[in-house]
C-alpha cells in the first residue's frame, strides 16, 4: 500500500529555533503515524531539502509553517496548502497535519490559520518579524567587523591598517540596520514596487540621514519612526496599484513612474513633517530621562531593556527592545548594549545549568532524557549568542517566562553595579572580552543565569518517578 506523503516548508524571523522545531515536528509525526515526510527548511544557513514542484504536486498535505515570506513562494499558488505560524504548528502538531491533510481532499472546515483569518495584530507583527528576519543580518555582520577590528587592536596598533577600515565599515553598516528594516517591512506589505520608497523613508529615520545632511539637533525617529513609514509606505503603494487603473500597454509606466513618484513625495512629506517629529521628539525626552537621572537612569534603563529581551526569546518584544537599544546605543554615557547582550544569553544558560543540577544537590528532578539534551544545546546556544536554546521550555511552561526576566534583569542588574559596559552587538563568547570589565561580565553572566536555572528547577513539575531516564 502507498504512504501518504506530506511535505512543508518551515521558516521564522531569525531562522533558527522555530525553523527547526516546527521541521523535527513533523518529521517526527509523519513517520510515527506511517506517512511519507520531506520538510523544506528556509534558515539561517539557507535553503534546505528544497521541494521540487513534483513534490508539492505529488503530497497529500501540504504545509506552511512560516512567520516570513518565503523564497519561490509562487511553487504553492496553484496547490491547496495550510498556511500557519511555526509556534502554533509547534505546540498543536498533530491538529494542524490533519487539518492540512483534511484541506487535500476538499474539507471545508479548514478556516483557523490561513492568512486572511488571521486577527489584525498577527498580521501586524507578522510584518514587522518578517522585517527583522531581513535586518538581522546587518547587525550581526556590522559587529562582527568592528570585533574583528577591536579584537585586534588589543594586541597590535591598528591604525592606517585594513583593520582600521573594517571598524569604520562595521560601524557604517550597523547604520543601516532602520534603512533595511523599513525597507523590507514596506516589501513585506505591498511587494517590490515598496522596496525602494521604504529604504529612503528608513535612511529618514535614522543617523543616515542626519549626517548626509549635517543636521545639528536632529534626533532621529529610530524604530519607532522606521515601523511607522514601513507601514505607511507599504499600504500606500498597496492602495496606488490598487487604485491607478491602467490600460495594459501602459502598465509599465504606472509601476515605474506614476506610483514610485507619488510614493516618494508623499513619504518624504510625511516622515518631514509627521514622523520625524512625533517619535523623534519622543526618542529626545526618553534620553533627556534617563540620562539626566544618572547611574540610576542606566539602571532602571538596563532593568527594562533586560526584561524585554528576556520576555519572549527572540519574539516581538524582544526584537523591539533589541532595536531600541540598537538605536540609543552611544548617544550617552547611559546608553549600552550591556543590559541586551547579557538578557540575550542568560536564559539558555540558565536552562542548561539547570539540566546539569538536576536532581543534584538535594535539587529538585524535573528534566527528563530528552530535556536533559535540549538543556546542554541551549547551554552551547547560549554561549554562541542565541536566546531561541530556552523556547521549548516556555512553550511547555508559560510560568519560565517571568523566571527567565528576572534572570535577566538580575545580571542587568549586577554588571551596571559592577560598571560593566559593552557597545558592541555581540552577545557570544568572542564578544565577552571586549567588555570594560570583563570580569564584571562573567559573574554577572553566571549570577544571571543561576537565578534562571533554579528558577527552571523550582517552578517545573516535578516528574512522578525515575522511570524512564
Amino acid at each position: 500500500m502507498t504512504k501518504l506523503k506530506i511535505v512543508a516548508v518551515t521558516a521564522c524571523p531569525t531562522g533558527i529555533a522555530h525553523t527547526f522545531m516546527a521541521a523535527n515536528k513533523i518529521v517526527t509525526w509523519a513517520k510515527e503515524n506511517g506517512f511519507d515526510v520531506k520538510v523544506e527548511t528556509q534558515g539561517s544557513d539557507g535553503v534546505k531539502n528544497k521541494l521540487s514542484r513534483q513534490d508539492i504536486a505529488s503530497a497529500d498535505a501540504v504545509i506552511l509553517a512560516t512567520d516570513v515570506p518565503i523564497q519561490d513562494a509562487e511553487r504553492f499558488a496553484n496547490t491547496l496548502h495550510l498556511k500557519i505560524r511555526t509556534q502554533e504548528l509547534i505546540k498543536n502538531t498533530e491538529r494542524y497535519i490533519r487539518q492540512a491533510l483534511a484541506l487535500s481532499k476538499g474539507s471545508t472546515q479548514i478556516t483557523d490559520e490561513p492568512e486572511e483569518h488571521r486577527s489584525a495584530w498577527q498580521i501586524f507583527i507578522g510584518h514587522i518579524m518578517a522585517a527583522i528576519s531581513y535586518m538581522l543580518p546587518v547587525v550581526v555582520l556590522g559587529g562582527l567587523l568592528m570585533a574583528v577590528a577591536k579584537i585586534t587592536g588589543q594586541f597590535i596598533p591598528i591604525a592606517g591598517t585594513p583593520f582600521e577600515v573594517l571598524d569604520k565599515l562595521g560601524f557604517m553598516v550597523i547604520k543601516f540596520m532602520y534603512p533595511v528594516f523599513a525597507m523590507y517591512l514596506a516589501f513585506s506589505i505591498a511587494g517590490k514596487p515598496a522596496l525602494i520608497p521604504g529604504l529612503i523613508g528608513g535612511i529618514m529615520s535614522d543617523e543616515v540621514y542626519k549626517r548626509f545632511f549635517n543636521l545639528e539637533g536632529f534626533m532621529p525617529s529610530g524604530f519607532f519612526g522606521a515601523i511607522a513609514i514601513g507601514f505607511f509606505v507599504g499600504h500606500l503603494v498597496q492602495w496606488l496599484n490598487d487604485t491607478i487603473k491602467v490600460r495594459q500597454q501602459i502598465t509599465t509606466i504606472k509601476t515605474m513612474l506614476i506610483v514610485p513618484l507619488c510614493t516618494g513625495i508623499t513619504l518624504v512629506i510625511v516622515m518631514q513633517y509627521l514622523i520625524n517629529p512625533i517619535f523623534g521628539a519622543l526618542n529626545q525626552a526618553m534620553v533627556a530621562f534617563f540620562t539626566s537621572a544618572g547611574e540610576s537612569g542606566r539602571s532602571f534603563y538596563s532593568l527594562m531593556i533586560a526584561a524585554g529581551t528576556a520576555f519572549d526569546l527572540g519574539g516581538p518584544i524582544n526584537k523591539a527592545a533589541g532595536s531600541v537599544a540598537l538605536g540609543l546605543n552611544g548617544v550617552s554615557d547611559t546608553f549600552d548594549l550591556t543590559a541586551r547582550e547579557l538578557a540575550i544569553v542568560i536564559p539558555s544558560i540558565g536552562v542548561g545549568i539547570a539540566a546539569l543540577l538536576n536532581n543534584r544537590f538535594g535539587l529538585p528532578d524535573v528534566f527528563n532524557n530528552e530535556e536533559k539534551t535540549i538543556g546542554s544545546t541551549s547551554l552551547l546556544l547560549g554561549f554562541i549568542g542565541i536566546s531561541e536554546g530556552a523556547i521549548p521550555f516556555i512553550l511547555k511552561n508559560p510560568r519560565l517566562i517571568p523566571v527567565f526576566m528576572v534572570g535577566a534583569m538580575s545580571g542587568a542588574f549586577i554588571a551596571t553595579t559592577l560598571g560593566v559596559k559593552q557597545s558592541l552587538p555581540l552577545p557570544a563568547v568572542w564578544g565577552w572580552p571586549l567588555a570594560t570589565n570583563v570580569t564584571g561580565y562573567l559573574v554577572s553572566v553566571f549570577a544571571g543565569s543561576l537565578v534562571c536555572a533554579l528558577g527552571v528547577l523550582f517552578f517545573s513539575p516535578k516528574l512522578a518517578t525515575n522511570s524512564g531516564k
